[in-house]
């Protein structure tokens, strides 16, 4: 498995994941442009992508699958409670609504090179979701946008060699910075994100030696890397690998789907 996280944040989002011969996309917060660029940068083939997915419609994670859809004429898929409530936001972003599949959580989906299992996520967009997905007999999961961690978050995540975790921010940063207080109640809410030390526990708990861990979706005004990888030396043990993917950076990994 070939993956690239074409940024991350509140800047954008988007996160590819490729056999060599068969693609998805996970979030479209960025420019086709620069979908196509850093693919093609990567050698990774643009007309190997079969589907798109979406964690929910917040523009920094949907902004730009409109434009890919039409480009490039395959399925994009959200859960069926996003597709019924945010039909106005769809619209407005010029999704094409005819080339919209939807399912329900917990049933797995096929599409060539993958299994994805949808899980419902808790954030103030109705109808989120996180992934989970096999490929090459790895398993993976994707979980970002949410303010508690659902009960189907840690089986999937436990089966998980590689896994995509938000660690949104620093609890002392969120208390003392300068946000008004419902800004600050609406992040750290139930329908907000995750802190740092919800990230690490989690991750923790749910892994186990060799496997890989990427630290996502950092606030910049909350947050810093620095304080999530220190934080990840301290909590997590040796032997599961860490990485912290900051606001914006692309970032390329690489996994042998030759191991079970």
């Amino acid at each position: 498995m070939h993956y690239l996280v074409i940024t991350t944040g509140s800047c954008g989002n988007c996160y590819i994941f490729s056999t060599g011969e068969d693609t998805i996309i996970i979030d479209d917060g960025v420019t086709f442009k620069k979908i196509t660029e850093k693919m093609a940068e990567h050698d990774i083939p643009i007309n190997t992508v079969r589907a798109a997915f979406l964690t929910h419609l917040h523009p920094d994670h949907s902004k730009g699958i409109g434009v890919l859809q039409r480009k490039l004429n395959i399925p994009v898929y959200i859960s069926k409670l996003s597709r019924e409530r945010n039909e106005s936001i769809m619209i407005r972003q010029k999704i094409e609504l005819d080339r919209l599949f939807t399912y329900d959580y917990g049933t797995p989906i096929d599409i060539p090179g993958f299994s994805i299992v949808p899980f419902p996520t808790s954030h103030d967009s109705d109808g989120a979701a996180g992934y989970a997905f096999s490929a090459e007999g790895i398993d993976y999961f994707l979980m970002t946008d949410t303010g508690v961690i659902p009960d189907e978050a840690w089986d999937l995540a436990e089966k998980a060699k590689v896994k995509f975790i938000e660690s949104n921010y620093d609890e002392k940063m969120l208390e003392e910075g300068g946000y008004p207080p419902f800004l600050k109640e609406r992040i750290s809410g139930r329908y907000g994100h995750l802190s740092n030390r919800e990230a690490m526990d989690f991750a923790k708990r749910t892994s186990r030696h060799g496997d890989s861990v990427y630290f996502v979706h950092l606030s910049a005004n909350n947050n810093t890397p620095q304080i999530v990888r220190d934080l990840a030396r301290k909590e997590i043990p040796s032997g599961i690998f860490c990485r912290v993917c900051e606001r914006g950076e692309l970032f390329e990994g690489f996994q042998d789907g030759k191991e079970g």
